[in-house]
């Protein structure tokens, strides 16, 4: 279309665009009739705005008027809603920026793309292997031979760090990760559950009250080490905690001064929600001679349970330098 033609039709749309205005601006002051004022302005006013923009879009610098459908919509809803002059500022600005532009192109702004997993890369990093395959594996856009061998690798780490992420990955949508997860779980879950079974025969067939005292403790702790490492859940997580319990205080009926036998039953205690039980048992296992420094953050977590904030504080602020655990850290931080 030729540059006469497109001025011409300007030229058309703006008197065709000025007559309308006046139609819409002196329905105003007609009297009311069977269309309200406002809608009757309205609809001329649409309509005004639509000449207009097409006159103010072909005085448009080149550049300002694509794409096309986008820009005379956007001129439309400026001189429609602000008659005459909304077209106006909008060809004021792009003729200003066209005789003005821009020194040159700001360095302080600029799109980039969106960060992608790149694999190549884990192998350079030399620190929290565990938490870069766990990472690995949890992410589902990864490949799936990076999440299988990540699944590989993270098997020889302790089910206690894991177990939670494997049972994750039960309901993973990749077969071989589900058939990998659950094997894994199930086998450190039966490896427990034979020596359970082990202890149990031998427990029954022994009359010697230190084997018995031994046996009992043996299984109290094998009962543990399935809590202790997310092997069991639901009602099998409440029975095991009460089988523990149940065998450690057997072994501390023949031997009341085993401090660790106390530890497991304070332990077991704050598992079950029991934080009055858990003071008094870690406290027995802290006069028997158990490792300070090993009991304060259970003795901090008891006395949180029973809201006793101050005591906590005092708990942790205790320790020093000697919260060397990095999961601790930020605890001690916190409330010392």
């Amino acid at each position: 279309m030729s540059k006469t033609l497109v001025l011409l039709i300007g030229l058309l749309a703006a008197v065709v665009g000025a007559i309308v205005q006046y139609e819409a601006i002196e329905s105003l002051f007609q009297p009311a009739g069977n269309v309200d004022p406002l809608l009757r302005f309205l609809a001329w006013q649409a309509v005004a705005g639509f000449a207009e923009s097409i006159t103010f879009r072909s005085w448009l610098p080149e550049p300002y008027r694509k794409p096309r459908v986008v820009s005379m919509l956007l001129m439309w809803l400026f001189c429609t809603f602000v008659p005459v002059f909304g077209g106006v500022v909008v060809l004021v600005s792009c003729l200003w920026a066209r005789v003005f532009p821009a020194a040159k192109e700001s360095d302080q702004l600029d799109d980039v793309p969106g960060p992608k997993f790149v694999t190549y890369l884990v192998s350079r990093v030399s620190h929290g292997g565990g938490a870069r395959l766990q990472a690995r594996l949890a992410n589902t856009k990864v490949a799936s031979t990076d999440r299988l061998s990540a699944l590989v690798a993270i098997q020889n780490m302790p089910t206690r760090t894991t177990g939670t992420l494997l049972r994750d990955l039960l309901a993973d949508p990749l077969e071989d990760i589900r058939l990998i997860a659950y094997g894994t779980l199930d086998h450190a879950e039966n490896e427990i559950m034979q020596k359970i079974f082990k202890t149990s025969k031998a427990l029954e067939s022994t009359g010697n009250d230190a084997e018995r005292h031994a046996l009992n403790r043996m299984l109290a702790e094998l009962y543990f080490e399935l809590v202790y490492q997310n092997l069991v859940q639901g009602a099998v997580y409440k029975h095991t905690l009460e089988q523990a319990d149940r065998y450690a205080q057997v072994a501390l009926e023949t031997d009341s001064s085993d401090a660790a036998l106390w530890l497991i039953r304070g332990r077991l205690a704050l598992a079950n929600g029991k934080p009055d039980d858990a003071h008094a048992h870690i406290n027995r296992a802290l006069d028997l001679g158990f490792p300070r420094e090993r009991l304060v953050p259970w003795l901090a977590e008891a006395a949180f349970l029973r809201g006793e904030y101050s005591r906590v504080s005092q708990l942790l602020a205790s320790l020093g330098n000697a919260a060397s655990l990095p999961t601790l850290n930020p605890a001690v931080k916190y409330w010392s």
